[in-house]
């Protein structure tokens, strides 16, 4: 890796935990074990009056020219979703290391939409996409995760700039061989945040004659912060409380189902969605769609729950669904993706990463906290 000598590889992320957090970790372990030593700062609006973001990079990369990896969430860097004093502090980096400094952003999102007008977010997402667009421009490279994210920016930047679009990787491991889907018991497992599982329940009410319809027999709840509330009474349930990654993959394994609540086109954000894929379960989405996006279509590679009751719901075909999800997966990996992304911090601006041959294998990632 001639990057580890001759730039130096930090990434820039905001405070917490989380799915951005855990994209971070997994970058920098899989860069690790490629022998390639990279840097991870957490920046604040409070950590930068102490010293700026530009000090904090001086003090990682010394007199080399320095390749950043920004992740972007506005929410995480600013109240409400509004952080100009970011776009400030990168400007200040570009003046500083000029030709030196090389930006690379990963998009975990853009900004809010879609919001009723009595949340603040209706009033701010305005703002926020002026900060998302500057940002943008700001850029040597782009990297997103879904194609609806990857529109809005091609639209922002021109054609000059590509954009790099790749859905999340697995933030619970990524194991070498999977049971097969007829050797595991007709369970589901549900995980995430309490509002990404409150969600699945809060769809569920009513339904879950059609869980049973599909061959779901009990529901195994995973996530700090209690149970959810509206459980199905039909079906045995049980909350398994906060697992590690080493608990939470083996419990994977042994489900048939995974069950989400996600809308199609913010799919390829959902880190639920890839460690389901990964680990070989038959997806079972209680969002009701139609729409074919990031390479997935309901019926196809996934079941929507309310209305999928003609689709073929035996084993065999829960298995080629659960077959096709781990193949659209296999196209991003956490080392096809670090790989990918360490091309881009190289690369002149612009510049594609070179595709890994396809026969990457894929290497099971280390323990750590799972939170979807």
């Amino acid at each position: 890796m001639h990057l580890a000598t001759t730039r130096a590889l930090i990434q820039v992320a905001p405070p917490g935990t989380g799915g951005v957090a855990d994209y971070v970790q997994g970058l920098q372990g899989e860069w690790a074990a490629q022998g390639l030593m990279s840097q991870v700062l957490e920046v604040s609006k409070a950590s930068v009056l102490k010293r700026s973001l530009a000090e904090r990079i001086d003090d990682c990369a010394g007199d080399l020219p320095c390749s950043v990896v920004l992740h972007y969430s506005g929410y995480g860097y600013g109240h409400r979703g509004l952080c100009f004093w970011l776009l400030d502090e990168l400007k200040a980096l570009r003046t500083r290391r000029r030709h030196g400094l090389r930006l690379v952003v990963v998009f975990h999102e853009l900004f809010a939409a879609g919001e009723p007008p009595w949340r603040s977010a209706f009033w701010l997402s305005g703002l926020q996409a002026v900060i998302a667009g500057r940002l943008a421009r700001m850029a040597d490279a782009l990297w997103t995760n879904t194609e609806q994210h990857a529109r809005w920016l091609r639209q922002t930047v021109g054609p000059e700039l590509p954009v790099h679009v790749r859905p999340v990787f697995s933030n619970v491991g990524e194991p070498a061989l999977v049971t097969a889907l007829s050797d595991r018991p007709a369970q589901a497992v549900v995980f995430g945040s309490p509002s990404t599982r409150q969600r699945v329940f809060d769809r569920l009410r009513g339904r879950e004659s059609a869980l049973q319809h599909l061959g779901n027999d009990s529901l195994i709840e995973v996530g700090g912060g209690g149970p959810s509330k509206g459980l199905p009474v039909s079906i045995p349930c049980s909350h398994a409380g906060r697992l590690e990654t080493d608990q939470l993959g083996p419990l994977l394994q042994g489900s048939r189902f995974g069950l989400l609540d996600y809308p199609p086109q913010f799919l390829g954000k959902s880190t639920v969605l890839s460690a389901y894929a990964s680990h070989g379960c038959a997806v079972l989405n209680t969002c009701p769609t139609e729409q074919e996006t990031d390479g997935l279509a309901a019926g196809r590679d996934y079941l929507v729950v309310s209305t999928q009751r003609e689709a073929e719901i035996g084993i065999a075909a829960h298995e080629a669904r659960a077959a096709r999800l781990a193949r659209w997966y296999l196209d991003h990996p956490l080392t096809r993706q670090a790989l990918e992304l360490l091309a881009l911090t190289a690369a002149g601006p612009g510049s594609a990463p070179s595709r890994p041959p396809a026969s990457t294998p894929l290497r099971s990632t280390p323990a750590r906290p799972a939170s979807g």
